[in-house]
């Protein structure tokens, strides 16, 4: 199934963002006269027509714990599996043992919610992951925490959270300052989009706690980082999202990627089906064995012509689908990340 979308869509998709940034639509005196708790009919109107095609094309975003903050917690676990090194994130017990945390976040998140943004609820997507999903007994196999809540909730940046409380030694009274970074990171290539930092933050009174100097200033860069996240959320609108993909043969298998597969080889179905699946035919082959094809600079959409968010998950199932298809192969997918794609035949 291709994904290739018209040109016209996306101007008019960010057209409608910018839109739905620059203002939230006005209304008349008479709508603003209405006091009563039942909207008017062209309440409901406007809502139906531009509120939810506006908040659709608005880029998501999730607000993290940064791992720093995480391992000064001590819910940062550092594990070894086959000699490669893994980092166990436990933000549920973060939010339950820290009583600043969870207040931190919710600050953060209420400045984007200000100016517009929609947001991805840290600590409702931990509800609705069960522990289950933390950790694979049967197979062994360790899953991140975070790649699973990006895969479930799909924002579209991560707002990752550091902070910390200092006291201030050349003080001769008792006085803390705070030191804060929020780092904006696009949650498909985890490259840096906007951040800011600041140090030394006291209240008049030369104190103040974390939360509320952390909201006090961080209110003053939400304008630029508004700015310089619509900026490159227009570019992915009209040129794509980055991300990574392998198609890998199972260990154990007796094909490879020169097997039959609907009257060609595989390695040449994975090759035609991304030059027409990808914008502008944008990818770069980085490892072409007999067991594997590995791509970078994968270049998707980031939404389908319904404004539903297209991840690489859905990117290698229509792949799947139709190797499965063509091939009659035993054909899944084993994409965890938002943006790196994985899909296995055996």
């Amino acid at each position: 199934m291709k994904t290739n979308l018209k040109p016209l869509w996306i101007t008019g998709m960010i057209t409608f963002m910018v839109a739905g940034l620059i203002s939230c639509g006005g209304s008349d005196e008479s709508e603003s006269m209405n006091t009563g708790l039942m909207p008017t009919q062209n309440q409901i109107a406007t809502a139906k027509t531009s509120s939810n095609a506006i908040s659709q094309s608005m880029p998501s975003i999730m607000v993290l714990p940064s791992d720093a903050l995480l391992l000064r917690l001590g819910f940062l676990e550092e594990r070894k599996s086959d000699g490669v090194t893994m980092y166990v994130r436990d933000y549920q017990g973060a939010f339950i043992n820290d009583g600043d945390l969870k207040f931190a976040v919710a600050a953060i998140q209420e400045e984007f919610a200000n100016v517009g943004f929609p947001l991805e609820d840290l600590e409702q997507q931990l509800k609705n992951l069960t522990n289950a999903n933390a950790m694979d007994e049967a197979t062994g196999v360790w899953r991140d925490a975070r790649s699973e809540l990006l895969s479930t909730a799909r924002p579209d940046y991560i707002m990752e959270l550091d902070y910390q409380m200092a006291r201030d030694e050349k003080s001769r009274s008792i006085s803390e300052s705070l030191t804060y970074a929020v780092k904006c990171i696009d949650a498909y290539t985890v490259k840096s989009v906007a951040s800011v930092a600041r140090e030394g933050l006291k209240n008049e009174e030369g104190s103040g706690t974390t939360v509320s100097l952390l909201k006090s200033d961080f209110a003053q860069s939400i304008p630029e980082f508004q700015g310089q996240i619509v900026n490159h959320y227009a570019n992915l609108l009209a040129n794509g999202v980055e991300i990574t993909f392998r198609v890998a043969i199972d260990q154990g298998s007796e094909l490879t990627m020169e097997s039959e597969c609907g009257g060609d080889e595989i390695a040449a179905n994975v090759n035609d089906w991304l030059r027409d699946n990808t914008i502008n035919q944008s990818f770069k082959m980085q490892k072409n064995t007999a067991s594997e094809m590995a791509f970078t600079s994968v270049r998707i959409y980031s939404q389908d012509e319904n404004g539903n968010k297209i991840t690489a998950y859905d990117f290698a199932d229509d792949l799947r689908r139709l190797l499965k298809k063509s091939c009659s192969y035993s054909v899944s997918n084993r994409t965890q990340s938002i943006g790196d794609a994985l899909v296995i035949i055996k």
